[in-house]
């Protein structure tokens, strides 16, 4: 026999599913014809402090109050977060050094680039200076006056080769020490300028005239197998011996290099510089080091407001970044060369292949008209052309300049 009941229950639950499938439906229609407007109707939003054109004056540099010496500035506005441009230098500023007995030092920007220097100076330390900025606009910018002081001659510049555990590879370290006999600097700050040598992947001893097409030799100093490039650095180093005794400063690390780093290819050279400084400027540039050295992690300390010593004269609610100082520089130079680095060589990933090309001419076997303009001549001999790609001959393509530094040794 058929069990009735639970067909009917079947039933049952067969229409409850139906109805409740509508009811589901509608549900799910009236929700639909709810979000509709808001999703048509909804823009992007973005807050005032993206949309705003916050084009800051920075201003980096120190008086520098050395025999003889210059004083730069680099002079620049901040970046919007919305700006394409990499970089806002501040042309065509009148900017100017006073002293407190009213003598004024104009620094030129001869680059149009942003940078102002002044004349070789001798400037009298017992007498306080400033900073003067009057920009393209009208707006004038004044830092305080300040008291020079004297740096302390850098001891020593040292590295080491070493295997960082933390970083898995051998690094090379550079360290600086000094001191103050007299105790009066305590609180230092350091940069360098760092200049290295390069070689193209290939020597030729070949070039082209481009008027007659035709290739001629060269004698081994006019190839364009060495190069050198400069950089500077691009952290905030600072030391300070407040909690010793002494004033002394030992074995401060002021750059690491990684294994193969292509600048210690083949030799490498550090100036560092050396910057005295009070207790307002150390502060300075210890939140300047903080704000952009070491944020990022969960225990990091916040972010904080840079009070610098720049103040706006014409608008004084103008902001402005940076702490002028006056002082006299400390230099000294360092060499490593990749001799003391065993295995230490950095792989460019050139594709530098070599090809055979015949000359045009027979009766000229020097005409050059070979159709990739991106190849030149490497080799000749026998009436074939080894021919290889331009940027694998001639070491400008990776930057720098064929001049060899006064310096290097």
């Amino acid at each position: 026999m058929i069990n009735t009941d639970l067909h009917l229950e079947g039933v049952y639950l067969y229409l409850d599913r139906k109805q409740l499938n509508k009811a589901g439906l509608l549900r799910n229609l009236f929700i639909i014809v709810l979000i509709c407007p808001a999703i048509m109707c909804r823009k992007p939003y973005i807050p005032p402090a993206i949309r705003a054109s916050n084009h800051i004056l920075a201003v980096d540099g120190v008086i520098n109050t050395g025999t003889y010496s210059s004083s730069q500035f680099i002079i620049s506005r901040s970046r919007s977060l919305t700006d394409s441009a990499v970089i806002f230098p501040e042309l065509g500023a009148q900017v100017t050094i006073l002293s407190d007995n009213g003598a004024s030092f104009p620094l030129m920007d001869t680059g149009a680039n942003g940078i102002y220097i002044s004349a070789p100076l001798s400037l009298d330390p017992s007498l306080k200076y400033q900073l003067s900025i009057i920009t393209q606009d009208g707006n004038k910018f004044l830092s305080e006056l300040v008291k020079p002081k004297t740096s302390a001659p850098i001891d020593s510049l040292n590295w080491n080769l070493f295997y960082d555990s933390a970083l898995g590879t051998p690094v090379v370290n550079v360290y600086v020490n000094t001191h103050d006999p007299g105790g009066n600097t305590r609180f230092y700050r350091w940069d360098y300028k760092d200049t290295w040598q390069h070689h193209s992947y290939y020597q030729s001893f070949w070039a082209l005239n481009p008027i007659t097409s035709l290739e001629y030799g060269l004698f081994p100093s006019q190839t364009t197998y060495n190069c050198w490039s400069s950089g500077n650095s691009a952290s905030i180093i600072l030391g300070t011996s407040i909690t010793l005794t002494a004033d002394v400063i030992n074995h401060i690390k002021i750059a690491t290099f990684v294994k193969d780093d292509p600048k210690m290819d083949i030799k490498y050279s550090m100036l560092v510089r050396q910057y005295p400084l009070d207790l307002q400027a150390y502060t300075y540039w210890l939140n300047v080091q903080t704000n952009s050295q070491t944020l990022g992690g969960l225990f990091d300390v916040q972010p904080s407001q840079l009070a610098g010593n720049i103040h706006g004269i014409t608008n004084p609610k103008d902001p402005v970044v940076g702490y002028v100082s006056a002082c006299s520089i400390s230099e000294l130079r360092l060499f490593i060369s990749n001799n003391f680095l065993p295995g230490w060589q950095s792989n460019p990933g050139v594709n530098c292949p070599i090809k055979l090309a015949y000359p045009a001419d027979p009766n000229n076997v020097l005409f050059w008209n070979y159709p990739d303009t991106s190849y030149q001549l490497y080799y000749y001999s026998g009436g074939v052309m080894e021919i290889s790609p331009k940027d694998c001959l001639d070491c400008r393509y990776q930057g720098g300049t064929l001049t060899k530094p006064a310096f290097w040794q």
